[in-house]
């Protein structure tokens, strides 16, 4: 199982971490008919999937999002926080 975070930074400089549990995997897997894995394991990794997937995470969290082209124009980055190995 992948145990992994997202970090979101919006354009105004806040910043929040949102985990990744299994209701977002799989929302995730259905919109993008791929596997999570397969989406970010290749070295074509679509941006859209980066942010669709804090998108979901974000929403699964219970943050209040717009839908995701209105939340998109809100985000300046984001980036996958990977749990320590151990």
């Amino acid at each position: 199982m992948i145990d992994i975070s997202v970090s979101v930074e919006r354009r105004d400089g806040t910043q929040d971490q949102y985990p990744v549990f299994p209701p977002t995997i799989i929302a995730f897997e259905r919109w993008a008919k791929m596997g999570i894995a397969a989406a970010f394991s290749s070295t074509t990794v679509k941006f859209e999937h980066l942010y669709y997937l804090a998108y979901l995470a974000e929403k699964d969290a219970g943050v209040v999002v717009k839908v995701f082209d209105e939340w998109l124009k809100q985000i300046r980055k984001v980036d996958i926080v990977e749990a320590p190995k151990g």
